[in-house]
């Protein structure tokens, strides 16, 4: 995460708040929660998160220089056997170089015993595993103890970052309905923020004075926000808050911070591991730049250069706006976060005499990006931009099965960046659900129930993605066989197309098995 200035806050927890909002202190627990039997304002739901309350502080720490530390305290009531599940915590973080970590984890159940008395199991630090997910991520995982249905469990943590103005975004609404959130930013006066809010309801601010003078940004009574079937972008939906830093305005000094994407663009351009790191030169790539020399159509060039990265680079899974290794680095090791490989393919496009170009975008899950907010943490990553004429060329090498002509599938239909000088607002990313499945067979019924035959199955745009991703993990086989009410076995199966990315992916099976019977009667699904 960049960082341009120094802020200072210090952060607390007001006492006249817990007592107007009757917020239970830790390790303390009130019966009528314990006797809690549904959500009055989500009927149904399995759970129901009665606390979640932040808060965050900035320090100088000799030799490490400004860390934040933010801690962080959730209560969760459990209604219903299939919520018990919450009680599986995961918490991920920035390991690398020791940007992140996480630290002063407790944690608490609550249940009734027979005879209605309250009964506490806690946390057992041996029970706290901290495990490395890849070279750049690590994740604390821990199970409450004793969680069933009627428990109410809670934990607590602090979070440290290197990091001096930067203020996570702090989601009131969650998967499950949320009783009280509450989040405390106190900042001096010579910094402005601007904050991004998305809600649907009262959102109250409460100003704190004395000692601790601060803002406390507060919701309460949340229905729970569900992933809905079909559905994308689940994150643009959540009531929450976002914090950028807008202003210095200190005695005797005064800066504007990221206020429009001309600057925004402006300072991308000159950052050592975005603009700068695009200049690099690569090694061993003379034969395909001569290779696509030779080629008349700029499509042909895009596709080949395309190819060539696609192929000779792995994603290591991570997300992220600034170049990690630098593009020469990544290419020596192959393996490299989103943008380097992106970087690396723009890299390429304009040693070709092709004008790419970066393109910050935001993925569906990461969450729209509003053109009236010159927000850059709302962007998550960096694709490729090519426009040939009146055609728009929106890539990422990152991905193994997607062709370089059709607009990635998560991020269709939202705002992008062009990272260009000539560039003052977003673009708008359009494209058409380009899912097609085709199924062709014959087959033959015997009076017994048996059935053979052949089928030929072909997958187009989309669906030919998510159809070479199943075959690179060898079920393909096993994803045939899956049917529901008929026993299918594959006799024999024939790949075709698979190294020719716009012809449609062609399986052409042998199958045999078995109708499902019942009645008296053989019934063909």
């Amino acid at each position: 995460m960049k960082t341009t200035a120094l802020i200072f806050l210090l952060l607390s927890f007001n006492g006249a708040l817990y007592a107007q909002d009757k917020i239970q202190a830790y390790g303390k627990i009130d019966k009528a929660e314990l006797q809690m039997q549904d959500c009055s304002f989500d009927p149904g739901a399995e759970a129901v998160i009665l606390q979640d309350i932040g808060e965050i502080e900035f320090n100088y720490i000799n030799n490490t220089g400004w860390v934040s530390e933010s801690s962080y305290r959730m209560r969760i009531k459990i209604l219903k056997e299939k919520g018990t599940g919450m009680g599986e915590i995961k918490l991920s973080y920035y390991a690398k170089g020791g940007r992140e970590g996480i630290s002063n984890i407790s944690g608490i159940s609550y249940n009734l015993d027979a005879n209605g008395n309250i009964e506490e199991s806690k946390l057992e630090s041996g029970n706290v595993y901290n495990k490395a997910i890849d070279k750049d991520f690590s994740e604390i995982s821990f199970a409450m103890p004793n969680v069933k249905k009627g428990t109410v469990f809670e934990y607590k943590y602090k979070k440290t970052r290197k990091s001096y103005s930067y203020i996570p975004t702090w989601n009131f609404q969650q998967s499950i309905p949320v009783q009280y959130s509450a989040y405390n930013v106190i900042v001096p006066e010579y910094f402005q923020f601007t904050l991004l809010v998305t809600k649907r309801q009262e959102m109250e601010k409460k100003v704190s004075t004395g000692i601790n003078e601060g803002t406390w940004y507060i919701m309460r009574n949340i229905k729970g926000l569900k992933d809905e079937p079909y559905s994308s972008g689940r994150i643009d939906y959540l009531q929450r808050i976002d914090f950028q830093l807008s202003t210095i305005n200190a005695p005797g000094y005064y800066e504007e911070i990221r206020t429009t994407w001309v600057k925004i663009i402006k300072e991308l351009q000159e950052d050592e591991d975005f603009g700068l790191a695009l200049k690099k030169n690569l090694r061993g790539v003379g034969d395909i730049l001569t290779s696509v020399s030779a080629m008349q159509k700029t499509s042909e060039r895009i596709r080949a250069i395309y190819n060539y990265v696609q192929r000779n680079m792995q994603w290591n899974n991570v997300y992220d706006i600034y170049s990690d290794k630098g593009i020469k680095e990544a290419w020596d090791k192959k393996n490299a976060n989103i943008t380097d490989i992106n970087f690396i393919l723009i890299n390429l496009l304009k040693e070709a005499g092709i004008a790419a170009k970066p393109l910050l975008v935001s993925t569906k899950d990461h969450g729209m990006v509003n053109a009236l907010y010159p927000f850059l943490r709302r962007f998550n990553a960096v694709m490729a931009y090519v426009k040939d004429g009146d055609v728009e060329y929106i890539m990422n090498a990152a991905d193994k099965y997607n062709p370089y002509n059709l607009v990635p599938y998560d991020v269709i239909n939202t705002n992008a960046l062009v990272v260009d000088k000539s560039v003052e607002t977003l673009i708008p990313i359009t494209g058409t659900d380009k899912y097609v499945n085709h199924v062709f067979f014959t087959c033959s019924v015997e009076s017994d129930g048996k059935i053979s035959g052949q089928a030929t199955l072909k997958n187009s745009g989309y669906a030919r993605n998510i159809r070479m991703s199943t075959f690179k993990k060898d079920k393909l086989k096993e994803m045939i066989e899956d049917n529901e009410g008929i026993t299918i076995k594959v006799d024999s199966l024939t790949v075709n197309n698979q190294e020719d990315e716009l012809q449609p992916l062609e399986q052409v099976v042998q199958f045999s098995g078995n109708l499902q019977q019942g009645g008296g009667l053989f019934l063909f699904t």
